[in-house]
């Protein structure tokens, strides 16, 4: 952990941003100027992918059941936001780029959001996931896959390299851990919570 770097914030960098680097530039081939879409801004490899995808010079568009959590995502370098509980994503993306669809759809949730962040691309367009807690048998219409020529893209984990690139940044200042809160061991019930409230922004980290 480089110097001045606290445990918390190492703990919150480690799967956030070395995923969401892994996913967006490794796998998804995010390029500078492309639209990308990321769904559930407010968790914790969410709100990493936003502010990695705004260094990389993207359009960013982002989904969230929350419209505090969109606001908070905008700080971060989000372009546009869009609330699936009141808004069609599919809809929202296409009236945003004209309809063009995205470059990119970073995804990890599954389910609909899958669906609908497949959805969403145009022509040639990718989409990269790492998970599906929301649905991870979801229903795939051939005919758009291959006319659109849409790619999708598995993701897991990160390298030690990547690892190492994103910790070094955070160090320099240039990407920031979001914490939600810092909860001791003993109270780890409350975190289980929080997180099934889904009222966090960022990480919830566990104090030994």
């Amino acid at each position: 952990i480089p110097d001045g770097l606290s445990y918390a914030d190492a703990a919150a960098t480690q799967i956030a941003f070395g995923t969401a680097f892994h996913m967006l530039f490794t796998r998804g081939r995010l390029a500078v100027g492309e639209t990308v879409l990321i769904n559930s801004v407010g968790s914790g490899i969410g709100s990493a992918a936003v502010q990695l995808a705004a260094m990389s010079g993207a359009r960013i568009i982002g989904t969230s059941s929350g419209d505090d959590k969109l606001a908070a995502a905008t700080k971060l370098g989000m372009h546009h936001g869009i609330n699936y509980t009141k808004q069609d994503i599919v809809e929202e993306v296409m009236r945003i780029t004209d309809g063009a669809g995205a470059h990119l759809t970073y995804e990890h949730v599954g389910g609909d959001l899958f669906t609908a962040g497949l959805h969403s691309l145009g022509k040639d367009g990718r989409l990269v996931t790492c998970g599906g807690h929301s649905g991870e048998v979801v229903p795939v219409d051939m005919i758009p896959l291959f006319r659109m020529q849409w790619q999708i893209i598995g993701s897991f984990t990160y390298t030690k390299g990547e690892y190492e690139t994103v910790l070094q940044m955070v160090a320099e200042g240039k990407l920031k851990p979001l914490v939600d809160s810092e909860v001791p061991l003993e109270d780890i019930r409350k975190a289980f919570e929080r997180m099934e409230s889904r009222g966090h922004f960022g990480k919830i980290v566990v104090v030994p």
